[in-house]
C-alpha cells in the first residue's frame, strides 16, 4: 500500500472514529443532562399536582365549618335530612356524625357528580369511623387526611362541633370524575393505583418499591413516548393508601435527541470537508516531496553510490530537515565505511605483526580442518612461510598423539567454548615443540572457524622441570619441620611431666619441712636464739620455694589455657585491685587516678592478670613513698591505643631494662622489696598471647611507667 493511501486510510478512519467517539460521549453526556432535567421539571409538575390535591382539604374543611353551624342550630337530626343541593352545592360524599366514643349518630352519603343519594356498607361505615377514634389524640380534635372506603380513596375533615359533643365528619371521593377535574386544571394525566388489592401496572409497582426504599421523587418512564412521576398518599395510620401516576409527554428528552442529531450531522459535514481539504493539502506540500526523496533514495541505493547527496530546498521544515538527515547519514556512512577500511588495515597489521602464533582453521564443508589464515609469527613458529602454512591441514601440523585428541578439541569448539590445551606441533624439519593453545568459535560472513591463539612453551616446561626440583627440595624441608614439630611436641610433655613432679613431688617434702619447723618453733619455745634463727629461716625457705613453685605453675599455664576474646573494662578492674590493696593496708597514703571507661578487647581473665601484676607492682615499690602516686589511664601516639600503669616509687635504672621480663630476675633487694620474679614475666606473656607489646621507662627514686599494647603495630621505641 503505498503513502498516499495510508494517508487517506489514517485520516478517515480518525475522522470517522472521533465522530463515533463524539456520538458516543454526547448520547451518554448530553441525554444525561437531559434526562436529568426532564426530571427536575416532572417533580415540579407532580409537586403541582400534589398541592392541587391537597387544596381539597381546604375546600372540606371550610364546607365543614358552614355544616357544623347548622348543626349548632337544628341538631344532629339534620345530617340524615340533608337532600341533594348541600352535597352538590359543596361538592361532597359523605357527611355524618359520631359521638366522642366514635358512635355513629347520623350520617348520609351521596354521589354528587351523578347527583344522586347513595348509602354506605357496615363495612364502610366502621371504616369511617376509624377517623373518630383517633379524633381524640389530633390538636384540637381536628383530623385532615385520605382514608381507603373499599377500593374508594375518600379525602375527609373530622372536627368537633362547637358546643357540643358531636363529632362532624364530611369527605370526597377521589373518583375518576375528580380525577378527569384535576387532570383539566392541570394538564396532565392522572390514574390512581388504590392499595387496597395488588398493583396490576408494572410501572406503579416499580413506583411503589421506590417508595419504599426511601425515594422521594420516583419516576418511570412509560412505553408510549411518556415519562410518569408518582405521588403516594398515607391513611391516618401511616400506612400507604393510594398512589397516583403523573404522566407527560418527553417533550425535553426528545429535544435533546434531536440537537444531538443536529450536531452529530453538522460535525460530520464540517469534518468531511476538513478532511478533504487536509488531504489535498498533505498530497501537495508532503507525498509529492516524499516520493521525489523516495525516487533519489532507490538511485542511491541501486548505484550503491553513497558519495551522491540529495537536493535540499529552501523550505524550512521537516521534509527538509529529513533530507538533510538523509544527507548526514550519507556523510557518516562514507565515514564509516573509510574508517572500517582503516580498521581492516589495522587489524590486519596487528594480525600479522602480533608476537604470538594466530591462525584460523575452517569448520564447514571442503574448509573443514584446512588452514585458511595464519600470520607470520605461525609461520615463524612451525619453520614455513606463511603461503606453505596455509596450504596446509592442522592434522597436518599436530603430532599423531595430537590428532588422537584434536576431534574433542574440535566438539567442544563446535559447542562455541573456549578451550585452553597444551598440544604438541610439528615443524618443517621434522622437530617436535610443545605449545598451550587457546582456541574457539567466531563466524565470518556465515561460516563457521576457529580462531586459535598458540605459544611455544619449550621455556615454560623447563622452567616447570626446574621447579619441580625446587618443590622436592621444599618437600623434604616440610619433613624436617615436621620432625621437629614432633620432637616439640614431645618436650611440651615432658614439661607437663616436670610441671606434674614440681606441682607434687616437690610440694610435699617442702610441705613437711614447713611442717616441722613450726612445731619445733611452737613446741621448744626456750630454744637458743641461733638455733631458732636457724629453724625461721629453714620454714621461710620453704614457703618462698612454695611461693615459686606456685608461680612457675601460673607462668606455665598462661600459654595452655583457651584465649576467649570479648570487650573488657580495664577501668573497672584497676579500680577493684586498688580497693583490695587499700583493705589491706589502709594505712598507706595513696593518690590513685584510673581513667574513666578504658575499654580493650581481649581475654578478661588473662587481662585481669595482667592489670592485677602492675598495679600491684606499682603499690609495692611506691610503699616508701609519704603518698603514693598511682595512675592508670590509655594514649593515642602510637597506631594502636597503648595503656599505661605508672607510679612514683623506687623506679630503676634504664640500663637494666633488658632484664625487666626474665623469670625469676629482680632488679631490686629481695629483703626491701618482696616478690618471686615472675609478675612481670606473666605479664610479658600476656601482651604476647594478646599480639602486643609492652616496655616500661623509668628513673631510679623517682618512679616507673610501664606500656603496653594489646593488638599487633609496628614496633616503636621501648623495650619489648
Amino acid at each position: 500500500m503505498t503513502l498516499s493511501k495510508r494517508t487517506i486510510l489514517v485520516v478517515v478512519s480518525t475522522f470517522i472514529a472521533l465522530l463515533f467517539i463524539l456520538a458516543a460521549t454526547s448520547d451518554v453526556i448530553l441525554l444525561k443532562s437531559f434526562a436529568a432535567l426532564e426530571r427536575t421539571v416532572l417533580a415540579g409538575n407532580v409537586q403541582k399536582v400534589k398541592s392541587e390535591l391537597e387544596e381539597t382539604y381546604d375546600e372540606i374543611f371550610a364546607s365543614a365549618l358552614d355544616i357544623s353551624s347548622d348543626i349548632q342550630k337544628n341538631g344532629v337530626s339534620l345530617v340524615s335530612k340533608l337532600d341533594l343541593q348541600p352535597f352538590y352545592n359543596h361538592r361532597l360524599d359523605v357527611v355524618a356524625c359520631f359521638s366522642k366514643s366514635a358512635v355513629l349518630l347520623s350520617s348520609r352519603v351521596a354521589d354528587f357528580h351523578q347527583r344522586r343519594l347513595d348509602t354506605l356498607s357496615e363495612r364502610d361505615i366502621k371504616q369511617i369511623s376509624m377517623a373518630a377514634h383517633l379524633s381524640a389524640k389530633a390538636p384540637d380534635g381536628i383530623l385532615k387526611g385520605m382514608l381507603l372506603v373499599g377500593d374508594k380513596p375518600l379525602q375527609l375533615v373530622l372536627r368537633p362541633v362547637q358546643g357540643t359533643d358531636v363529632l362532624l365528619l364530611i369527605g370526597r371521593f377521589l373518583d375518576d370524575e375528580e380525577v378527569r377535574r384535576v387532570t383539566a386544571l392541570t394538564q396532565f394525566d392522572l390514574k390512581l393505583f388504590p392499595l387496597s388489592r395488588k398493583v396490576e401496572s408494572p410501572d406503579a409497582a416499580a413506583a411503589l418499591a421506590d417508595f419504599e426504599a426511601g425515594a422521594a421523587h420516583p419516576s418511570q418512564v412509560l412505553e408510549n413516548g411518556k415519562i410518569a412521576g408518582y405521588i403516594l398518599f398515607k391513611d391516618f395510620l401511616d400506612q400507604p393508601v393510594l398512589v397516583v401516576r403523573v404522566a407527560e409527554p418527553r417533550h425535553l428528552y426528545e429535544q435533546g435527541k434531536a440537537a444531538i442529531a443536529y450536531v452529530v450531522a453538522a460535525l460530520f459535514l464540517t469534518g468531511g470537508a476538513f478532511c478533504c481539504v487536509m488531504l489535498i493539502f498533505i498530497r501537495v506540500t508532503i507525498l509529492k516531496r516524499l516520493e521525489a526523496l523516495g525516487a533519489t533514495v532507490k538511485e542511491i541505493s541501486e548505484q550503491s553510490d553513497i558519495s551522491s547527496r540529495l537536493p535540499v530546498s529552501d523550505e524550512a521544515d521537516e521534509l527538509n530537515e529529513l533530507a538533510g538527515s538523509i544527507n548526514a547519514m550519507l556523510d557518516s556512512l562514507e565515514s564509516a565505511e573509510a574508517a572500517m577500511r582503516e580498521s581492516e588495515e589495522r587489524y590486519r597489521m596487528l594480525f600479522d605483526r602480533a608476537p604470538d602464533a594466530i591462525i584460523i582453521i575452517g569448520m564447514d564443508g571442503d574448509e573443514a580442518g584446512r588452514i585458511v589464515a595464519a600470520n607470520q609469527a605461525a609461520a615463524e613458529q612451525h619453520g614455513y612461510t606463511v603461503e606453505e602454512l596455509c596450504s596446509k591441514t592442522i592434522f597436518e601440523i599436530n603430532t599423531a598423539e595430537t590428532n588422537k585428541i584434536a576431534g574433542s578439541i574440535f566438539e567442544r569448539i563446535v559447542r562455541g567454548e573456549w578451550v585452553t590445551v597444551e598440544l604438541w606441533h610439528n615443524k618443517k624439519d621434522g622437530s617436535q615443540f610443545p605449545i598451550e593453545v587457546h582456541a574457539g568459535p567466531i563466524k565470518i560472513k556465515g561460516r563457521n572457524y576457529a580462531l586459535g591463539f598458540d605459544r611455544d612453551i619449550t621455556s615454560r616446561m623447563l622452567t616447570e622441570q626446574a621447579d619441580g626440583i625446587y618443590m622436592a627440595h621444599i618437600a623434604e624441608l616440610n619433613r624436617e619441620l615436621t620432625a621437629k614439630t614432633d620432637a616439640l611436641a614431645y618436650a611440651n610433655a615432658e614439661l607437663e611431666a616436670f610441671n606434674y613432679s614440681v606441682s607434687h613431688d616437690m610440694r610435699g617434702p617442702l610441705s613437711r619441712i614447713s611442717g616441722y619447723c613450726q612445731l619445733v618453733l611452737e613446741d621448744e619455745p626456750h630454744l637458743d636464739p641461733r638455733i631458732k634463727s636457724y629453724i625461721t629461716r629453714i620454714n621461710d625457705s620453704g614457703i618462698w620455694l612454695n611461693e615459686m613453685i606456685d608461680s612457675m605453675l601460673r607462668l606455665a599455664q598462661l600459654t595452655r589455657s583457651e584465649f576467649i576474646s570479648d570487650s573488657v573494662n580495664l577501668s573497672h578492674i584497676a579500680e577493684m585491685v586498688l580497693q583490695e590493696l587499700v583493705l589491706l593496708e589502709p594505712d598507706r597514703s595513696v593518690r590513685a587516678e584510673i581513667a574513666d571507661d578504658v575499654v580493650a578487647s581481649g581475654d578478661p581473665r588473662l587481662l585481669k592478670i595482667l592489670m592485677t601484676n602492675l598495679l600491684n607492682n606499682a603499690w609495692k615499690y611506691s610503699a616508701r613513698k609519704s603518698l603514693a602516686q598511682i595512675e592508670f589511664g590509655m594514649g593515642q601516639t602510637e597506631p594502636v591505643p597503648v595503656y599505661f600503669v605508672r607510679d612514683n616509687g623506687a623506679g630503676f635504672d634504664m640500663a637494666d631494662a633488658d632484664k625487666l621480663f626474665r623469670v625469676f630476675t629482680r632488679l631490686h633487694d629481695p629483703a626491701q622489696f618482696s616478690g618471686t620474679g615472675v609478675g612481670l614475666a606473666t605479664v610479658q606473656r600476656i601482651v604476647a598471647r594478646h599480639g602486643g607489646r609492652v616496655w616500661a621507662e623509668a628513673e631510679t627514686g623517682v618512679g616507673a611507667t610501664f606500656f603496653f599494647t594489646l593488638q599487633p603495630d609496628s614496633p616503636q621505641t621501648g623495650i619489648s
